[in-house]
């Protein structure tokens, strides 16, 4: 399946980091494989969605990849522990580059809490 403009795909998966890989698969599959974007997507959705395993108070994960004039937007969606997305100072630490990468490789990306408590943080990669 390729991703066609104007059309928002969506796929949910158990919130397991055994599912990081099959999300990074799906994304990919979405834009196929001469998608300009691809690497960059798939690096940030592994680190956005293994964010919300990590610190998404478990459940699920939702994961949407849409086409526009701007580029590629991907959003995911935690299972809803409350927490919101803060940098880490130590980056020699076992953990806490997923939002310096994030910060580097997107265009734009930002955070929402939804009214039932879910994270949503997406990410904009231009066209």
């Amino acid at each position: 399946m390729t991703a066609v403009p104007g059309v928002e795909h969506h796929q949910v998966f158990p919130s397991d980091t055994e599912q990081v890989t099959v999300a990074r698969r799906w994304v990919a599959g979405v834009l196929g494989d001469e998608h300009p974007a691809l690497d960059d997507c798939v690096l940030l959705t592994s680190e956005t969605f293994t964010n919300a395993v990590v610190h998404g108070g478990g459940g699920k994960v939702e994961v949407s990849v849409a086409l526009d004039g701007r580029g590629v937007t991907v959003g995911v969606v935690d299972g809803g522990s409350g927490a919101v997305p803060h940098f880490v100072d130590d980056l020699c630490g076992t953990g806490g580059r997923g939002l310096p990468i994030l910060r580097a490789l997107a265009t734009e990306w930002g955070f929402l809490v939804l009214e039932d408590g879910r994270l949503r943080v997406w990410f904009l990669l231009a066209a």
